[in-house]
């Protein structure tokens, strides 16, 4: 690309990005606050790692436990090349790369729905929304030094992956981005259905090999299975600590429906609310392979593929910055807003408001903290999802998508 070419209005979007990247890193050197706490306990256990000591609840003297890893063994090996720059330093690597990461989302989304199709400023436009729309809970990834953005990024290249049939890269993705949070379990039933086996085998070939490797830091058949146990105990700490089916923080669909339903009248027991949850999980189940067995279209497989990911954070309960997963989804709608009809046009804007609008620094305690406890940014990700659906074959996949690849997918369903 030349120099020319970069600085032309196709590729503002580009500018946009690293201003708001540069604008938020100036804020927190400006105000003191350029801590990234989380990255930091990714570094610290790294160090632990490499000097074979425990990984969990070393919280060193600090009463708050920020320091905390809560994460597998696999995922502290991928944080040892932050060791050697030193923590500061990797600080403003991690921001830039993540940073990279959030670009490269939106790349990959353009190549995926619009092809070799060159940039216009319909594109650029709507590339320049997307980072707009999502840029509260991009800064909040970047404030903290978390793994959302690692996360979403694996799942975007692992579905280009897919789409050309590249087993391997889609496999080592998966596999690695599960051993951070295992939000990728989600793609399991949409692989087995699809009869991927191919992917499905390199996925679990890849996730037995991760499990292994931390075995060359500790050498010990005991140390290693202490190091799971440890694990496995941390998850029982922290799940225990997400039971509350009807807490505010609770931005779960689960909770979404029982808060705002006659469901929550019901007095459920530990049995019930797994009985409940895995109805509303059949449900969806339903749905989603409805679109995609019933109701064919050439980019299907893509479409549930970024569906999929955005009931992420509606089906784990999690912080409210892991809303960023709606990040592929606001794109493809973006890119599809010429086919939508008024009204849908109005939910999608309203939906977009209440997943990006909820900013703490404009809105005030007070009025956040009532949008969030109404989990305003669940309700924004549901008014995605109906419009996709409502809209299932109308949009129609851009001529330059339209490659031989979507159509030996849609020929396997």
């Amino acid at each position: 690309m030349r120099f020319k070419t970069f600085f032309s209005s196709n590729y503002k979007w580009i500018l946009f990005l690293l201003l708001v990247s540069m604008g938020s890193l100036a804020a927190e050197l400006i105000n003191d606050n350029f801590r990234m706490r989380d990255l930091e306990v990714y570094q610290k256990t790294a160090l632990r790692m490499v000097s074979g000591e425990d990984l969990y609840r070393a919280v060193e003297d600090d009463p708050y436990e920020h320091y905390v890893y809560k994460y597998s063994p696999p995922a502290a090996m991928f944080f040892i090349p932050l060791i050697l720059p030193g923590f500061t330093v990797s600080k403003f690597l991690y921001w830039a790369f993540l940073t990279f990461i959030f670009g490269s989302i939106l790349y990959n989304m353009k190549v995926i729905f619009t092809g070799k199709a060159e940039m216009n400023s319909r594109i650029t436009g709507s590339l320049m929304l997307a980072t707009a729309i999502a840029g509260t809970h991009f800064f909040r990834e970047l404030h903290l030094g978390q793994v959302n953005l690692l996360l979403l990024g694996a799942y975007i290249y692992a579905l280009r992956c897919f789409l050309a049939r590249q087993s391997a890269g889609f496999g080592v993705l998966m596999a690695s981005s599960i051993f951070i949070k295992p939000f990728a379990l989600i793609f399991i039933p949409f692989l087995l259905v699809l009869r991927k086996f191919k992917e499905s085998m390199y996925f679990a070939g890849f996730t037995i090999l991760l499990f292994i490797l931390p075995f060359a830091f500790y050498p010990d058949i005991t140390g290693f299975m202490d190091l799971y146990a440890s694990w496995i105990r941390e998850l029982g700490i922290e799940m225990a600590d997400k039971q509350g089916l009807l807490a505010e923080g609770n931005h779960t669909l689960f909770s979404v429906v029982a808060r705002f339903t006659p469901v929550g009248f019901l007095e459920m027991n530990e049995t019930g609310r797994y009985i409940y949850q895995l109805l509303v999980l059949g449900l969806l189940g339903t749905l989603i392979f409805w679109f995609l067995f019933k109701k064919k279209v050439a980019d299907a497989p893509a479409r549930i593929f970024i569906i999929l990911i955005s009931f992420i954070p509606l089906l784990a309960f999690t912080s409210n910055n892991a809303f960023i997963f709606t990040l592929p989804l606001i794109a493809y709608l973006l890119f599809k807003y010429r086919e939508l009809n008024l009204y849908f046009k109005v939910l999608f804007i309203l939906s977009c408001i209440l997943i990006g609008g909820n900013i703490y620094d404009l809105l005030g305690r007070e009025l956040f903290n009532i949008l969030w406890g109404m989990s305003v940014y669940t309700w924004g990700t549901i008014g995605l999802l109906v419009t996709v659906f409502a809209n299932w074959r109308i949009f129609s996949p851009s001529l330059h998508a339209t490659t031989s690849d979507f159509k030996l997918l849609i020929s396997d369903i």
